[in-house]
């Protein structure tokens, strides 16, 4: 939906696919996901990735524009754009020896109707319940899995840069600010990795509590949340 940001008006509201989401159980109706704006060729479109399917929307009307059918479960990890390409984590769908599955899917979002088969650049199978939101700078992904595996992809291929298995869990996204990678954890640690193509872990550091939230930039400096403290780091 889309609300009147001085009034609260509501201006549209639109229902996802009845269709799709009838067949889903409960749980798997859920999507936690921030929609993103993107445009397309002089035009916007707002990207909503939920747990049975990926749309596109008008965002003055709410009118679907395109969409993209997957997964029965839910999806977590926020869309990421770059250079005019979409990046999609999609829910998890079971296989026929009943193996559950998720995919990450490069899309290019100028299309139209169901453009699963014809706009998807690329799409390399993925762990279930992806939570961080990826970041992609300079034609590379970075993110960690939910099975603590820091990698590398590039962005034109989906193929594997670097990969390295950490300790503990992610639930923070990460974050990229003057040539580095963020990377926090729940023990709380955050991890320095230099943006690049070699895996260049700078250095690792430790607060007092649990980091879950995803830190924030500004004015040259990172403001970050534990479960005990809120912290703001400069250099010095």
């Amino acid at each position: 939906m889309a609300l009147d940001k001085t009034s609260g008006e509501t201006i549209w509201k639109t229902e996802r696919p009845k269709e799709l989401y009838d067949k889903l159980e409960y749980i798997g109706k859920k999507a936690y996901i921030t929609p993103i704006i993107v445009n397309v060729n002089g035009r916007e479109l707002m990207i909503s990735n939920g747990s049975a399917a990926c749309i596109a929307y008008d965002p003055q009307t709410g009118k679907e524009v395109w969409r993209i059918i997957y997964g029965e479960d839910s999806t977590i990890a926020m869309p990421t754009e770059s250079n005019g390409i979409v990046y999609i984590y999609m829910g998890f769908e079971t296989d026929s020896s009943g193996q559950k599955k998720a995919k990450l899917l490069a899309v290019n979002p100028d299309g139209e109707g169901d453009i699963e088969g014809s706009n998807v650049l690329w799409s390399i199978e993925t762990p279930t319940l992806q939570l961080l939101s990826p970041v992609v700078y300079d034609s590379l992904f970075y993110t960690i899995d939910s099975k603590s595996v820091m990698y590398c992809l590039d962005v034109s291929n989906g193929e594997t840069v670097w990969s390295k298995r950490m300790k503990g869990k992610f639930h923070s996204s990460p974050v990229y600010a003057d040539g580095h990678i963020y990377f926090s954890s729940t023990r709380g640690y955050t991890y320095v990795v230099a943006a690049g193509k070699d895996l260049n872990i700078l250095s690792e550091n430790r607060l007092e509590g649990e980091i879950w939230a995803t830190p924030a930039i500004t004015g040259g400096a990172i403001l970050l949340r534990t479960s005990k403290y809120l912290y703001k780091i400069t250099n010095p």
